[in-house]
């Protein structure tokens, strides 16, 4: 919260101060309320984001991405190493339907999300250790 008029011009007008209003400071709520920690920051700040219907979309497509690209590289190099992250971006994709699910409820939203993320991460890191396996190096 704000204090409107706590400056050094606070009582200035006119010059004369109305009885009893001398030194009275008027206090104005700001946009979203006070942030008083990283936990309300991330259910003030971060869950509206998250709850947005194109970042859904955006992690959709980019999880079936991925995917096919599993896929495409198990064709290409005759291994089935490329199938590890598979698993990972299966439940990347249902994090993602519960996220959805969740609406617009914090704890669940941000629980949801997170582990959405970890799975994609988790998921890159096996893609790319795959990789490395299949190329033998």
């Amino acid at each position: 919260m704000s204090v409107e008029g706590a400056g050094s011009r606070a009582d200035a007008g006119d010059g004369m101060a109305e009885p009893g209003e001398a030194g009275v400071d008027q206090v104005v709520p700001e946009g979203r309320g006070d942030v008083r920690g990283f936990s309300d920051l991330a259910y003030q700040v971060i869950t509206p984001y998250l709850s947005h219907p194109v970042l859904h979309r955006s992690v959709r497509i980019v999880l079936w991405v991925l995917g096919g690209v599993c896929l495409v590289a198990t064709g290409v190099r005759l291994s089935p190493l490329p199938l590890l992250p598979l698993p990972l971006f299966g439940f990347g994709y249902y994090a993602l339907h519960r996220v959805r699910a969740a609406g617009r409820e914090d704890r669940p939203l941000l629980v949801w999300s997170i582990l959405l993320l970890v799975a994609v991460v988790v998921g890159f890191w096996v893609l790319s250790v795959a990789a490395r396996w299949v190329s033998g190096s």
